[in-house]
């Protein structure tokens, strides 16, 4: 793969309107993104019908779509990417929620890797709930989580797109993880 600051450079030329660039950008970080849809859509059903190929090219939609996008790196298209492939998979969450016969609330586990392999609709968005509750109140504890449990990026890796130490990157996923089980249990968790 090409360096970061050549990504960098395919990432300026692209806002920049330049079409081929914007091929070669995709070209080069498709097997990035693949590898974060699958790690988006590790919790799915088998046979689900959104699959990682259909997640990153829906997600190349809503990226063009969002052309007004300020993106600094590698890294923050990366991260970007990670939130566009979480609100898709949310929706579609949403909408096989709603075609089903919907339902209240769901009791969801919390484990090492914030949620089970065996969620479905119900927990993807008692998540998101969660998650949307937790970025009101803490937003770089959000960003965290959305790298880590979305993206799949390791605490340094986090730390890294945020700027911050991996010691701090490791305490705020910990607090993070508390106050997520706590929103989606019920139960107010201390900050």
């Amino acid at each position: 793969m090409q360096s970061d600051p050549a990504i960098t450079r395919l990432i300026q030329d692209w806002q920049r309107g330049d079409e081929s660039a914007e091929r070669t950008l995709f070209d080069l970080l498709y097997k990035r993104l693949h590898q974060l849809a699958l790690s988006c859509l590790r919790s799915e059903r088998a046979g689900n019908s959104l699959g990682p190929t259909a997640l990153v090219h829906e997600a190349y939609l809503r990226f063009n779509a969002g052309a007004e996008l300020q993106i600094v790196n590698r890294n923050h298209f990366l991260a970007l990417a990670a939130r566009v492939m979480r609100r898709i998979v949310v929706d579609h969450a949403r909408a096989r929620r709603t075609a089903k016969r919907g339902g209240d609330e769901v009791q969801v586990e919390m484990q090492e890797n914030l949620i089970s392999r065996q969620q479905d609709a119900d927990t993807i968005l008692a998540v998101d709930r969660a998650l949307e509750q937790l970025s009101a109140s803490a937003p770089r504890q959000a960003q965290i989580v959305e790298l880590r449990y979305f993206a799949g990026y390791s605490i340094e890796e986090a730390a890294a797109v945020l700027g911050i130490s991996s010691r701090t990157a490791r305490r705020e996923w910990q607090v993070a993880r508390v106050r997520l089980k706590g929103a989606i249990d019920g139960t107010p968790a201390a900050t």
